[in-house]
This record gives C-alpha cells, sequence and structure tokens, in this order.
C-alpha cells in the first residue's frame, strides 16, 4: 500500500511540473506546416496575384513524370478559345497518369510578376481555379524561394477532387504538409509567405488521361 502511495505522489509531482511548463513541450500533426504568418498581419490585407497568365506567359514552367509507371505531363499555356476563368489566358497540364497507383504525374511554374517569387507577407491561404476531370485526384504544391525570409521548404496540399468544371481551391496555409522528399531540409519547418517561388500540382497515378485548366492563382 505505501508504495502504491509512494508511486501516485511522483505521478501527480510530475504532472505539476509539466503543468507549469506549458508551451516547453507541443505536438503537431504530423507534417502539418507551421505557419510563420502572425496574427497582427491577417487583418484587411488585398489579395497577392501570384500568376493569372495575362502576360500570355509561363515562367518557368516545368512537368515531371513516373516514366517507369508509364505516365506523362505537359505544361503549356493554353490556347486561344481554351477555358478560362477570367480574362484571355490560362494554363493547361496535358496529363497522362500511367499505370502505377503510387503516383503519376506534377508539373509547376514561378511567376511572371515581380522577381521570381511573391511577396505574400500576412495571408493565410492560397486560392487557385482548376478545371480538372470529374474525379480526379491531386494536390497542389507551393515551394518557398530561398529569397526575402523564405529558406527553399517545398509544401504540399491534402488530396483535392476534381469536379470537372472550374472550381476555387482553397487550402490554408497550415493545412499544408512539408515535402520530406524535396526542398530544403534545414529550414525552418515553417512555412513562409514571404518569399513563394512555384505553385503546382502533382497528380496521383492509374487514372487515366485528361487535361488540367488552371488559373487565377491568388495568395488571400
Amino acid at each position: 500500500m505505501k508504495n502504491k502511495l509512494t508511486v501516485i505522489t511522483i505521478i501527480l509531482i510530475i504532472c505539476l511540473i509539466a503543468s507549469s511548463c506549458a508551451g516547453i513541450i507541443g505536438f503537431r500533426k504530423t507534417g502539418t506546416a507551421k505557419s510563420a504568418v502572425k496574427a497582427t498581419e491577417q487583418k484587411d490585407l488585398p489579395p497577392v496575384k501570384f500568376e493569372d497568365f495575362e502576360n500570355a506567359t509561363l515562367a518557368g514552367a516545368y512537368n515531371y513524370a513516373n516514366k517507369a509507371g508509364g505516365a506523362s505531363a505537359q505544361y503549356m499555356l493554353a490556347n486561344p478559345g481554351e477555358p478560362v476563368h477570367s480574362g484571355q489566358y490560362s494554363a493547361k497540364a496535358i496529363v497522362n497518369t500511367g499505370t502505377d497507383s503510387d503516383w503519376g504525374c506534377g508539373f509547376g511554374a514561378s511567376t511572371s510578376y515581380g522577381q521570381g517569387y511573391v511577396d505574400a507577407t500576412g495571408r493565410t491561404k492560397i486560392s487557385v481555379w482548376i478545371k480538372a476531370p470529374e474525379g480526379m485526384t491531386f494536390y497542389i504544391f507551393c515551394n518557398e524561394a530561398s529569397a526575402n525570409g523564405a529558406d527553399g521548404e517545398f509544401y504540399n496540399s491534402p488530396d483535392q477532387t476534381g469536379s470537372g468544371d472550374w472550381k476555387e481551391y482553397i487550402v490554408p496555409f497550415d493545412e499544408f504538409f512539408r515535402n520530406i522528399y524535396s526542398g530544403n531540409q534545414t529550414g525552418n519547418y515553417e512555412f513562409d509567405p514571404s518569399g513563394i517561388g512555384t505553385v503546382g500540382i502533382q497528380v496521383g497515378g492509374n487514372q487515366g488521361k485528361g487535361v488540367i485548366y488552371i488559373d487565377d492563382i491568388y495568395f488571400k
């Protein structure tokens, strides 16, 4: 009985010490981005345009694919007369997701505004208008530049699903997952909106072929 009381006393002491040190030890959902945005920076700020393609160019466009699984992707400016959300221009990706269900293909680009990155300090989410085949799953990635206080980490959104029509996809920064395979792996583990260099999409594998249209990428 004496031993039991001793154990209980020790446990109570440990709990009191832990509660008095609140904030020293913290837990976050694995992979979830810790945003560097401060609450005082979130009031009445106008949206920051990353790309609306109205400059009729696709800056720094690239694509990649699981070629072993037969996947491929091409990212380009859409032709006149093709779907746009607003204005005269949009971008499009022609994708073949291959036969490997692990992953398919992806594509991204920088911005034609600014010096290869935008400063979205104080904003809390990304907004992208996407027209993807109905049921097609993908995620949006948002990569920091190594500039203006950002340290080149890469971040991925949770999975999204195409609707077959234009849809605004809004992802708060604190829902992004840090990419543990690409980008700076020794950064500050915070999503730094002060220097956003690349926005793109990765499509899951074994979903067939299709065309994805992208327009009006903003940080809000």
